[in-house]
């Protein structure tokens, strides 16, 4: 066998050994005991618990089991359907239509122009009997006061006509 051969391989294998001799040091993390010492922690997975018992308790047991759990679902979803809706002024939200143009390429510019500016634009296409518009919209802003502020920058910035919407 050629010397510088066995050179490489003698090598090889000396770094492979430091290699598998430090690197879990690198990653092993120290703990520093009472005596300000350091000592290496290796963790080791505690036994299971009762937990999972306790969760397998709560799955029925028999066919009678499920049917009575669905139907006590369904008359819970009915209850939650019959409260009425909150009208809490600071949870709806808004959107400011800036324009609506008949060519797509018009809306995207502008979209761009206002993205650019830092607004959250996107465009919607509308069909109708004329043929498509292309509606761009800024939004949408939770609150009525956070979206009319966002209306008057729009206003000013880009001296447009916009209208507020609440979705």
């Amino acid at each position: 066998m050629n010397e510088s051969l066995k050179h490489r391989i003698v090598g090889a294998i000396v770094i492979t050994a430091l290699a598998a001799i430090f690197i879990p040091m690198l990653f092993d993390d120290p703990i520093m005991d009472a005596d300000n010492q350091s000592n290496n922690e290796l963790l080791i997975p505690g036994q299971a618990s009762n937990q999972m018992a306790e969760l397998i308790a709560d799955i029925p047991q028999s066919h009678e089991a499920v049917i009575s759990t669905d139907k006590l679902a369904q008359i819970n979803l009915q209850q939650e359907k019959s409260i009425a809706p909150s009208t809490d002024e600071h949870l709806k939200s808004y959107v400011i239509q800036v324009g609506s143009f008949n060519s797509k390429t018009n809306a995207n510019e502008f979209k761009d122009r206002l993205r650019q500016q830092k607004f959250t634009a996107y465009v919607t296409p509308i069909k109708s009997k004329n043929g498509t518009s292309y509606r761009l919209f800024v939004g949408p802003e939770l609150g009525h006061d956070i979206a009319l502020k966002t209306q008057q920058r729009l206003e000013k910035t880009f001296n447009a006509k916009t209208l507020l919407i609440s979705k």
